[in-house]
């Protein structure tokens, strides 16, 4: 795993898809959740140094920009924790300037500090983010304390789960049983911390097809199952829903983590599948500059003894500028014809139903681009075709059930 100190050097474009729901989901959280003038806490379970080397913003100055969003119609603590002493010293400058008055950073492991955070978000709505996975709350604490927090303040998780590092370990795991390859210390540690996390050591079975730990393509699809299990145990537990997206660094890679949102409200998954697809028009754009930069520095490499000025390569590999809005008016007729196959498939495998209740299903392939006026839109031409009852009309059309027309 690398360290903190490299992945905080600048954001790439997986982050930029996780930074693009930091940055809007929690205002919908605080609008939907709080009382006027009420409370509202943000937890950012490792928070790390709080931006990054180049000054862009990483978690934590995205919920303080959050905070200041809402200061008119709510009240916002921040609770900010993280455990490597460098960071933490660099995430108070960076917090001391941009923070809040009722903030609270926290130096050490969120899971001795996880009481006193409780105590601290007693009866307010409360918004946790928890990443890394590495060293995320154990099962209990997230299930029993996080998720099963008495009281009827409402709390909801995003969850980091890294695929990645499963697939890792599940193949290393395979390795030894077959070939009794000794694992390294560190190796060890991390598969504690994912025992720990999942709740037992089930999570291990599930790699006995990985033929090698060079499998890579096959680990990472059990590991996507194992993170699916999870979420459903989960929810099974504490009565929670959840909706979850893997996240790439480019569309042919394979998933580098996936992000969980545990809630118990549908508006929660509807306004957060939303979320996905704002998310995932700036991932598009970062992953096309990422590309772009990767294809300048080896030109420049090639021709670094060319002679200056022989090539303006900066012209060259200068990528075509992204523009969110026309990306996605070149595809929402596709998107929007996905959905309607997917409501079809829907009302003809499972009746009548609620978005809400089926928000992946709804969304498919289209999870992570679309966004919910896409799914208006479907709903509004599947309704003018007389094919379902729903007009997709009104506030909370996806509240109302889909039923096929008479």
């Amino acid at each position: 795993m690398s360290s903190s100190k490299d992945f905080f050097r600048e954001r790439r474009a997986q982050a930029v898809f996780k930074h693009g729901i930091l940055s809007r989901y929690p205002t919908v959280f605080a609008a939907k959740t709080g009382v006027a003038g009420g409370r509202v806490v943000f937890l950012d379970g490792y928070a790390g140094r709080g931006e990054y080397e180049d000054g862009s913003p990483g978690s934590p100055l995205l919920l303080a920009g959050t905070a200041a969003r809402v200061a008119g119609f709510r009240t916002v603590t921040g609770v900010y924790v993280e455990r490597n002493m460098e960071d933490f010293r660099n995430l108070q400058q960076v917090m001391a300037v941009h923070g809040r008055g009722t903030d609270h950073l926290f130096s050490g492991d969120l899971r001795d500090h996880l009481p006193r955070i409780l105590h601290i978000a007693q009866g307010a709505p409360l918004f946790a983010f928890l990443d890394p996975f590495g060293t995320a709350l154990d099962r209990a604490q997230l299930v029993g304390d996080l998720l099963g927090r008495t009281g009827r303040a409402p709390v909801e998780v995003l969850l980091h789960i890294s695929v990645s590092t499963v697939a890792r370990l599940g193949g290393l795991l395979r390795r030894r049983r077959r070939q009794g390859v000794e694992l390294s210390p560190a190796d060890v540690r991390s598969i504690g911390h994912v025992d720990r996390f999942m709740g037992d050591r089930w999570w291990q079975e599930h790699f006995e097809p990985v033929r090698s730990v060079g499998d890579e393509e096959r680990a990472t699809a059990v590991a996507l199952r194992v993170a699916e299990v999870f979420m459903q145990g989960v929810c099974a537990e504490t009565g929670c829903r959840a909706v979850s997206m893997p996240v790439r660094r480019h569309p042919d890679h394979l998933p580098k983590y996936v992000l969980v949102l545990f809630t118990r409200h549908g508006d929660g998954l509807w306004h957060f599948a939303d979320t996905l697809g704002a998310a995932g028009r700036e991932w598009e754009g970062a992953w096309q500059r990422e590309v772009a930069s990767r294809q300048l520095l080896k030109a420049e490499e090639r021709y670094a003894d060319a002679g200056e000025g022989l090539f303006d390569l900066d012209t060259l590999f200068e990528p075509e500028r992204f523009d969110p809005e026309e990306h996605e008016k070149r595809h929402s007729t596709q998107w929007q014809a996905v959905i309607m196959a997917n409501i079809r498939c829907l009302l003809d495998t499972v009746g009548p139903f609620v978005l809400t209740d089926h928000i992946a299903a709804v969304y498919g392939d289209v999870l992570g681009a679309a966004s919910a006026r896409h799914v208006k839109q479907a709903v509004n031409a599947l309704y003018e075709a007389g094919e379902v009852t729903n007009s997709g009309v009104g506030r909370y059309f996806y509240r109302v059930a889909i039923r096929s027309g008479t």
